[in-house]
């Protein structure tokens, strides 16, 4: 009967355990950006800007904006003065790579 019992409890382990995604370092289970903001950002008021590329935990690119007041906020990544902003980050770090 322990026998029986023991397989039983390994049989629902290994099916559990096909369900379960795995959860690595920084991996985030859903989307970050619930709400998203389009108006301009001052410059001046940006401290910094994180853009968390589509993956399987969220299917869109969210870019994550750093305010001087502490505030965290979401940019709608398809507004034009959003994209010219991932842009010129995007070339800022290609050229810092080179150097």
């Amino acid at each position: 009967m322990n026998v029986f019992l023991m397989l039983t409890v390994i049989g629902a382990s290994i099916a559990l355990s096909g369900a379960v995604q795995p959860l690595g370092a920084g991996y985030n289970s859903r989307c970050m950006c619930l709400k998203l903001e389009s108006r301009m950002i001052p410059p001046d008021s940006l401290r910094r800007v994180e853009i968390l590329p589509r993956g399987p935990h969220c299917k869109t690119t969210e870019v994550i904006a750093g305010l001087s007041s502490g505030e965290r906020i979401c940019l709608n990544p398809k507004t034009p003065w959003v994209k010219r902003l991932i842009l010129f980050i995007e070339k800022k770090e290609r050229v810092a790579k080179r150097a």
